[in-house]
């Protein structure tokens, strides 16, 4: 897989960035591993530097010091999730856009409800407590694309503050 981010040379046409390299770096997560693709930490971000690129190229090697979405900021990454693996019911606090791409996968939210999704589906999580099951047949692994963006904090929900939250 190949992974490319565009920029404007000196002259300002359109070119490929060589700032990063073209495969993306995998993070080991439980039950899987995630692929971050971009992260910028001011929204919007700045274009007319590469200083995205350089914090991007940063975040991929160091990780990020808001687990996958900066603080004040952006990411985009790919989430593959092992065969029949089910993740901590958690909590962040960004604005997070999952769209499924291979495999199935239920989505459990903390009230009871759960949704199966198939490539193509996708959910926005806004904060609330949510949890992703593999239900691929046959021992598949699934995969999903991951679009997230800082939200205001804080967030209160029904007078009460949240924060980010993971339940084992």
């Amino acid at each position: 897989m190949s992974h490319y981010i565009t920029t404007h040379d000196s002259t300002g046409q359109s070119v490929v960035s060589d700032k990063v390299p073209t495969v993306p770096h995998a993070h080991p997560i439980p039950g899987g591993r995630l692929e971050i693709l971009y992260s910028s930490h001011d929204f919007p971000p700045s274009l007319e530097t590469e200083k995205d690129i350089d914090q991007y190229a940063h975040d991929r090697t160091h990780g990020m010091e808001n687990g996958i979405c900066p603080s004040k900021g952006t990411a985009a990454a790919i989430v593959h999730i092992e065969p029949n693996a089910i993740s901590a019911m958690h909590r962040t606090m960004s604005l997070d856009v999952m769209v499924i791409i291979e495999g199935v996968l239920e989505a459990h939210l903390e009230g009871g409800e759960v949704r199966t999704m198939r490539p193509g589906d996708s959910m926005v999580q806004r904060g609330t407590m949510h949890q992703w099951k593999n239900v691929t047949p046959n021992d598949g692994w699934a995969k999903a694309a991951g679009f997230s963006t800082a939200i205001q904090l804080p967030l209160v929900i029904a007078g009460k503050p949240l924060e980010t939250e993971f339940r084992m």
